[in-house]
């Protein structure tokens, strides 16, 4: 799950600030719900800042290559801000996602 919208949707300087990343999700876990892959990332919840408008949080599915083991380098473990996500599945062969939503929240003292 990323952020594009990070910090604000006017300003996004940390464009697809990472929430989740989650690898090694079986076909059967996807039907049943009951999600047993590897995390590469603990969930982080949204937060939007103050005043920063609605952000959209997205998550996208892609088919992972048989026997390929994704795991993050040492610049995104160090930081989940502006996390280049293209350059992930480029690295990791997964061509285009096979699914995809979003929704979007804004802080809710606005």
């Amino acid at each position: 799950m990323v952020d594009p919208d990070a910090p604000s949707r006017s300003n996004p300087m940390y464009r697809f600030w990472r929430h989740w990343a989650v690898t090694d999700i079986s076909g059967t876990d996807m039907k049943t719900g009951n999600l047993q892959g590897h995390v590469l990332a603990d969930y982080i919840r949204p937060t939007p800042p103050p005043e920063s408008g609605y952000h959209r949080y997205q998550f996208f599915l892609y088919e992972q290559p048989a026997r390929e083991v994704l795991a993050l380098n040492s610049d995104e473990i160090a930081s989940s801000g502006s996390w280049d996500v293209q350059n992930f599945v480029d690295r990791f062969h997964l061509g285009t996602p096979v699914a995809s939503t979003q929704f979007m929240t804004k802080d809710y003292h606005n």
